[in-house]
């Protein structure tokens, strides 16, 4: 086994010390589909007196191996990590992926998860895919070695929504279209930005319509362009809002931007986190 160093402490470092049910995948989103993945991993690990968790990859292997074509973010890491534990997951393993995991094959990444975190059941989604080259035959391969090193298999069948698998991607192509009534289906929560509130034009104060703006990284995954009715979490508080996801249609200033007319506030919030429920 060629883990490197840093891999392997995570490895030693996040062993939960029970013997362990675990599955595998990035999970961004946590949309239901992984949901009840991970709802099936702690009932299956109840049954055999295990514990349950998951191992999150993270960043996304794509943009390791290919930067250029990388999805953008559904949720952070440390949302992420809340998603899955608040599914019933006891225990998560953000496990760093780099060029050197990359080049592990799914069978020894197996082999590490017995060893390290005594894994006795592996709990795979339908479309289980990991290891060097992703290979289709990824289930199989995971099945013949869990018959060598004596510990079980069990893979999942599709869970569907309206005649679509449920999937990251998926809920990114609701997010593009505008379709945040798909999203939140697909999610089973609304969808949320946060950003710490800046300083904008301040323009809107002019006519009556002061606006919050918020700073979103580029690498998450924003809605189409458009006018949205949101919710917003700032300092405490929570308030009906009107979004703006656009290129300041009034003023024109050419690059997008996210405004929020919080109704019926007044407030100072610049330099406060702000988080939007689309």
């Amino acid at each position: 086994m060629d883990l490197s160093s840093f891999t392997e402490a995570q490895l030693r470092t996040w062993a939960p010390g029970p013997e362990t049910a675990l599955t595998i995948g990035v999970f961004d989103g946590v949309h239901l589909g992984h949901q009840a993945l991970v709802r099936r991993v702690a009932d299956e690990a109840k049954k055999r007196a295990l514990s349950p968790g998951v191992v999150t990859l993270h960043p996304h292997p794509i943009t390791v191996l290919r930067p250029e074509t990388a999805p953008s973010y559904l949720t952070s890491l440390d949302d992420r990590i809340a998603l899955i534990r608040s599914a019933g997951a006891a225990w998560v393993l953000p496990l760093t992926f780099t060029s050197e995991v990359a080049e592990l094959t799914c069978e020894e990444l197996v082999r590490a998860f017995v060893e390290f975190l005594r894994m006795r059941l592996i709990v795979l989604g339908p479309d289980a895919r990991f290891g060097r080259g992703a290979p289709k035959d990824t289930a199989e391969r995971v099945k013949r070695l869990g018959e060598e090193l004596g510990f079980e298999v069990m893979q999942l069948e599709p869970l569907m929504h309206d005649h679509e698998r449920y999937s990251s991607t998926a809920v990114r192509n609701a997010l593009a279209a505008g379709d945040m009534t798909r999203v939140t289906a697909l999610l089973g929560r609304a969808y949320r930005l946060a950003g710490p509130v800046v300083k904008g034009f301040e323009r809107g104060r002019t006519i009556g319509f002061p606006t919050a703006n918020i700073s979103v990284a580029a690498e998450w995954a924003w809605p189409a362009l458009g006018v949205y009715a949101t919710r917003a979490h700032v300092a405490g508080l929570t308030l009906p809002g009107a979004t703006n996801i656009g290129r300041r249609p009034t003023f024109d200033a050419g690059h997008v931007s996210i405004e929020t007319h919080l109704i019926d506030y007044e407030g100072e919030i610049y330099g406060e986190r702000l988080e939007l429920e689309l």
